[in-house]
C-alpha cells in the first residue's frame, strides 16, 4: 500500500493505492499539475508498507527529486490499517 501526500502553496492532494506502475504514474501527473515558482514549493510526503513494492519506489523517488521537488518518506504508523 502506498500513501501520497502533495502539499503545494495551493493546496494539497492526498492519494492512497496499490503502489503499480500506474499510480506511480498518476501520482507525477498531478505533481506536474501544481504550479511551481521555484524548486522546493511542492513536497511529495509518502507513506509505502514493506513488499516487493518498495525497491521501486525508491528508484521512482530518486527520479521525483531531481525533478526538483521535495520528498520526505514517513513511516508507516505500527498497528494502523488501511480502511
Amino acid at each position: 500500500m502506498l500513501e501520497a501526500r502533495i502539499i503545494a502553496p495551493r493546496g494539497s492532494l492526498y492519494y492512497a493505492a496499490e503502489a503499480t506502475p500506474y499510480d506511480l504514474a498518476m501520482i507525477r501527473q498531478h505533481l506536474r499539475e501544481c504550479p511551481r515558482g521555484r524548486d522546493g514549493d511542492v513536497t511529495l510526503e509518502l507513506t509505502v508498507d514493506d513488499g516487493p513494492a518498495r525497491a521501486i519506489i525508491a528508484a521512482w523517488v530518486g527520479t521525483i527529486t531531481k525533478a526538483g521537488y521535495q520528498v520526505r518518506v514517513v513511516p508507516p504508523q505500527s498497528g494502523a490499517s488501511a480502511a
